[in-house]
């Protein structure tokens, strides 16, 4: 896991490239503490850079930016390879050498081979650019699930990109404040991809790769890498059977993922997918394991008792932090100001990341994607009353205005048909049209119009309105947008890497082509096929309980923070003033006050 930076702009001077690709490694250095290297090239015009967080091959022939001997081809690589080793055994059939141990020298030297199609053959997490000086190319990539985050920038015959839209900010191209962006913000609780803070920097889509000439600056559009592997017709499958493929994929994806030259450890939460990875990592790294968990002073948000149950029955070390109203405060400003772009979800996993880095962690195994494609998520039960709520739109929303109820408000959502972020509105959505309307002025409008102007995820959306469409909603907006994007950020200023084993390609391949009815049967429980494929590890007590998700106790927590009082103050002469009021009476959750105080943060 690193940073990275890239600037191709042949107009300007050789001595203004370099001092801004340095600039722009320089604030990403928080994710690549253990070293930096840049590459120039003065008759291109470009530069890349590199902030590095070493996992494998930590020797200086694992450095980056990473050049053949020829210079010919360059690369600057962020993430994870972990058939890495697969593939270089096929380069060397191919007469091949490697001079490290790295999975970046892998990378490069398929690309050599292979071309563009070389990215199919990729299983991990990653976001890259290749400099191919023969075609006069630079090719950035991101990976298939899009894990690993890459933005860029492209006017004016200029292409910059990076890691963060922070490296961004002190580069000399003209940036203008996206107007859309706190109605995507207040809409959404995230900023859905491609969008950013400003309107010339946008996120590259995930499983595909953008290609650019340097002589031409011609940019072809982008191009999907992605090659699903087939697991067969899956009609007819069997539930145990399907539980006995689930097994064999995670339990593959977790031994992959467990390999690295640094320690590894597990966040271990007391849920059932955390637990399963912990459980199952834990006949690999038996006595190296460690296992990282939080807890609160507040019972009823505290899972203690489950993360004790887990770890009772573990080889290894379990490092148990807890997290008091007065660290959240002293550390709040801090958090805040981390956040490369705005969201609400983000302090769990600066807290945790903190936690293990603490324990000198580098790297640790998360349970992100378990929810999305098993169905742990209230979205999954609502899904099929959408065509029922869509008719009954126009009288909920006059029940709504009456009433201010906000799960009636985002039946409104449904009256609009024009985009896939209604629906997802509908099932998640944050602020509601009316609360726009009512504390911040915005017409309906403009909502809607700033709405349908977004773009569509790349992958189609599944028509029937079942567990299947739930999950594609989850995977492409909730997960995608706002806990991959937080959790990377976050673990980022710590150091740390996030491994993420449920969105192996190969196990998300598997479960999107399963039927529906065997993965979200109705009378059983929620992730009952996840239960069911470990039900020989995974305790009862863990799964037979209602789910709390890992969120901290910040509805008492915000009430007396000063930023909240200050908030509340600025804004007691005005229609907003109400909704803190509604908040202090717990009418209100959580989560809207903080996207607030984000908010403000990023108009400061």
């Amino acid at each position: 896991m690193c940073r990275i930076a890239g600037i191709i702009s042949p107009s300007h001077y050789s001595d203004s490239i370099k001092k801004h690709i340095s600039s722009m490694t320089e604030i990403q250095k928080h994710g690549g503490p253990d070293g930096e290297g840049v590459y120039f090239d003065a008759e291109a015009g470009l530069a890349f850079g590199h902030r590095r967080l070493s996992l494998l091959d930590l020797s200086d022939l694992g450095r980056q930016p990473m050049s053949t001997a020829d210079e010919n081809y360059t690369i600057v690589f962020n993430g994870e390879i972990y058939n890495f080793i697969e593939i270089r055994n096929e380069l060397k059939a191919h007469g091949f050498s490697f001079i490290s141990q790295s999975d970046t020298e892998v990378v490069l030297k398929a690309y050599i081979a292979w071309g563009t199609r070389s990215f199919s053959k990729l299983r991990g997490m990653f976001a890259f650019a290749i400099y191919d000086k023969a075609n006069n190319e630079v090719i950035l990539v991101r990976d298939s699930q899009g894990v690993k985050p890459l933005y860029y920038y492209l006017q004016n015959d200029q292409l910059i990109f990076a890691s963060e839209v922070k490296a961004f900010k002190d580069l000399p191209i003209k940036l203008t404040d996206n107007p859309d962006w706190p109605v995507y913000f207040l809409s959404f609780g995230h900023l859905p991809e491609p969008v950013t803070t400003y309107s010339e920097v946008n996120m590259l889509p995930k499983g595909h790769y953008l290609r650019y000439h340097t002589l031409t600056h011609k940019t072809i559009p982008y191009s999907s890498y992605i090659q699903e592997e087939s697991f067969g017709d899956l009609s007819s499958i069997s539930i145990t059977e399907a539980q006995q493929l689930v097994d064999e994929l995670l339990d593959k994806a977790i031994r992959q993922q467990l390999v690295a030259d640094a320690p590894i450890g597990v966040f271990l939460s007391g849920g059932i997918d955390s637990s399963l990875l912990a459980l199952q990592a834990s006949k690999y790294q038996r006595e190296n394991l460690i296992t990282v968990s939080l807890h609160f002073p507040e019972a009823q948000f505290s899972e203690k008792s489950f993360q004790q149950l887990i770890s009772d029955k573990l080889p290894g070390q379990h490092i148990s932090q807890e997290i008091t109203h007065k660290d959240f405060e002293t550390y709040f400003d801090e958090i805040v100001e981390n956040m490369d772009q705005p969201g609400v979800d983000g302090i769990n996993s600066w807290f945790v990341s903190k936690a293990a880095s603490n324990t000198g962690l580098k790297a640790v195994l998360s349970g992100v994607g378990a929810d999305e494609l098993f169905g742990g998520y209230p979205s999954f039960q609502r899904i099929s009353k959408i065509p029922i709520m869509r008719m009954a739109a126009p009288l909920a929303q006059l029940i709504a205005k009456l009433t201010g109820k906000d799960a009636l408000q985002r039946v409104t959502y449904l009256q609009n048909r024009s985009h896939s972020a209604y629906e997802y509105l509908f099932l998640r959505g944050f602020f509601t049209p009316i609360q726009l309307q009512q504390y911040f002025g915005m017409s309906n409008k403009s909502i809607q119009n700033s709405i349908a102007h977004l773009a569509e995820p790349h992958s189609p959306a599944i028509p029937a309105y079942n567990g299947k469409r739930a999950s594609w909603y989850e995977l492409n907006y909730f997960m995608q947008n706002q806990l991959l994007k937080d959790a990377d950020t976050m673990s980022m200023q710590h150091g740390l890497e996030i491994r993420v084993p449920f969105l192996d390609e190969s196990l998300v391949t598997l479960v999107k082509n399963l039927p529906a009815d065997i993965l979200y049967k109705k009378g059983l429980p929620a992730k009952h096929l996840l239960i069911g494929a470990f039900q020989g590890i995974l305790p009862r007590e863990i799964w037979d309980r209602p789910k709390m998700g890992f969120t901290f106790p910040f509805q008492q927590w915000i009430k007396r923070h000063p930023r909240y009082l200050e908030l509340k103050e600025k804004y007691r002469s005005t229609p907003k003033f109400s909704f803190f009021e509604a908040y202090d009476r717990d009418q209100i959750h959580w989560s809207k006050i903080m996207s607030l105080m984000v908010l403000e943060k990023f108009h400061a």
